[in-house]
């Protein structure tokens, strides 16, 4: 466990309903793009899951080799990715709003709504991309439902980010 009270473990079993031996996450924009991402099931349930991915190539702070940890749930405006060094410590956490969760064997999907929070390892807090969300919502890509998604998002995400960890914490596999 990191300092932090953040589980870190890099190599964990799988549990739950995780009976594929890929989940394939698929992460659609507002533009009609489609990124697909081949995972391995950590905990997958009815409404929630729990995948790992390794990131092939350097994502914006993440260093390839970083190990993720996506933690989705269905009744949520968000998804979790924790960072972790290939040595499994914790890098930082990034909170995507969403819309439109679906969990099912061998398959995730949602609908990204732009704005994300990254939550360093040492706590600092940053809003990623609210000028590209206005704008978007200026072209009439974001509906209102999705603008009150990500205000709600926002408002729980920024509240108590450590609460959500924890949640997530409760989905991993206990040694």
């Amino acid at each position: 466990m990191h300092p932090g009270g953040v589980l870190t473990r890099s190599s964990l079993p799988l549990v739950g309903k995780a009976k594929a031996t890929k989940v394939q996450e698929v992460k659609r924009h507002l533009d009609g793009r489609v990124e697909t991402f081949d995972c391995e099931p950590v905990n997958v349930q009815e409404d929630r899951a729990v995948v790992r991915f390794r990131l092939p190539t350097r994502v914006g702070d993440w260093p390839r080799g970083t190990m993720t940890l996506g933690f989705f749930w269905e009744n949520r405006s968000y998804t979790l990715y924790r960072f972790l060094s290939p040595d499994g410590d914790l890098l930082g956490h990034r909170l995507d709003v969403v819309a439109e969760v679906s969990v099912e064997p061998g398959r995730i999907e949602y609908l990204d709504l732009i704005v994300d929070v990254v939550v360093s390892a040492t706590g600092d807090v940053h809003v990623e991309d609210e000028d590209e969300a206005k704008e978007a919502a200026s072209k009439g890509l974001l509906e209102p439902a999705h603008l009150e998604a990500i205000e709600s998002a926002l408002g729980t995400i920024l509240r108590d980010p450590r609460r959500i960890f924890r949640d997530a914490d409760v989905l991993l596999p206990q040694e």
